[in-house]
């Protein structure tokens, strides 16, 4: 790999970090909601970008149903693997959903550790 290379996959990393942490601002206090995984994909396109893992959902609130899709950059390959692994289409993962606008929701590492405090 050349540098300029690695350059480029820091700056997407670095970017798509940026991104994704913008997104995620200030969902601490929105709701908690178990979702449905749709699907889980790894792309390891190393050039002009970095490993990222893309999930999609769907979630309901109030009788509504809506999807979503989470992307969260690696700077490993390994790491992005293993993390898509863990989210199975079919399988069930606790989504934070925005109660103002319910359309919008992330999907959150840390609380797939402790899926007891879904709302209702």
């Amino acid at each position: 790999m050349t540098l300029g290379l690695i350059i480029d996959v820091v700056i997407a990393y670095l970017i798509k970090l940026t991104l994704r942490f913008g997104r995620a601002w200030g969902s601490g206090s929105w709701k908690l909601l178990s979702a449905k995984i749709d699907s889980s994909r790894f792309d390891d396109n190393w050039v002009w970008n970095c490993p990222t893992v893309h999930i999609a959902y769907i979630y309901e609130l109030g009788g509504e149903t809506y999807s979503g899709e989470d992307s969260r950059p690696f700077f490993f390959s390994r790491f992005g693997e293993e993390d898509a692994e863990r989210f199975k289409p079919g399988e069930t993962a606790v989504v934070r959903v925005d109660p103002h606008q319910p359309q919008r929701s992330i999907l959150r590492r840390v609380d797939q550790r402790n899926p007891a405090k879904l709302s209702e």
